[in-house]
């Protein structure tokens, strides 16, 4: 008997909170085992053996990437965790994807899809100041990409929010719409309707559309007009429970939508992931 799209829905979930950390720190390893050229120095580094302010990553594929210590957790999580490949397969994208990476930060994400997609377009959108101008040097400094930056956050409606943050001009990763742990600074930011940017930029085709923007997936995403999705290949998001929404709500609107999805939540830090594909 077949199972009905919500039960398949639950039943993924359990699947992947069966393999909890240990299954996550097994993908870790294994992707630094097999993908860094260095992985002894840096195993070497993580215990504070060679201790210093960053660590260079060479890859086996020739890649070389120098990360700040406090910024390794981030580039971790994109390049070891595949945080946002994690269940699509590579074969089944076009040679020159179209990207949007929304909450780009420093722009490891962006810096990850072209090392799996050298001639993808990637649009990343990233409203903090500091972050903006870090993601600005990481284009200097590997040059040869269709890399579009955009100052500005990605909302339900075009003009200008108040987000929260612990770092206003220091590396951060918690810049939201919520006050999330310490992030007790605001900061007014200009934003634009995702359906603003693909109207203005004549986007037909989104082959990614990656999220971490610390709640506002839900109000980015809740707020598309219907027609919109059609467009929208895959998702991959790290989605931030608030008062109003959790994971499981943005998984099943996914499914909802004619989506494929799976997804996990973190109870303990009220996070979680989902992905989603057509």
């Amino acid at each position: 008997m077949n199972e009905s799209p919500i039960t398949q829905l639950q039943g993924e979930h359990s699947e992947i909170m069966k393999g909890g950390k240990l299954g996550y720190k097994l993908q870790r390893y294994g992707a630094i085992f097999k993908e860094l050229k260095n992985w002894p120095e840096y195993l070497a580094f993580k215990m504070g053996v060679h201790p210093g302010k960053d660590f260079v990553f060479t890859f086996k594929d020739g890649h070389v990437y120098r990360i700040p210590k406090k910024m390794i957790g981030p580039f971790r999580e994109c390049f070891f965790d595949d945080q946002y490949m994690l269940h699509f397969d590579q074969q089944g994208f076009p040679k020159d994807p179209v990207i949007f990476d929304v909450g780009a930060n420093v722009g490891y994400a962006a810096l990850y899809f072209f090392r799996c997609f050298p001639h993808a377009t990637v649009h990343s959108f990233e409203p903090m100041p500091f972050l903006q101008q870090l993601m600005k040097k990481h284009k200097a400094q590997y040059p040869g990409h269709h890399w579009n930056q955009h100052p500005f956050g990605l909302w339900k409606e075009d003009g200008q929010m108040d987000i929260f943050t612990d770092a206003p001009d220091d590396f951060t990763s918690i810049s939201g719409i919520a006050h999330f742990e310490n992030a007790v600074h605001k900061v007014s930011i200009q934003v634009m309707a995702l359906s603003t940017f693909i109207n203005e930029n004549k986007i037909d085709t989104i082959d990614l559309l990656k999220m971490d923007c610390e709640g506002a997936e839900y109000d980015i995403l809740f707020n598309l007009p219907e027609n919109y999705f059609s467009r929208i290949k895959r998702m991959a998001m790290e989605t931030h429970e608030t008062q109003q929404y959790t994971t499981v709500e943005m998984a099943t609107f996914l499914m909802a939508k004619g989506y494929q999805v799976k997804y996990v939540t973190r109870p303990a830090t009220r996070t979680g992931h989902v992905w989603a594909w057509k």
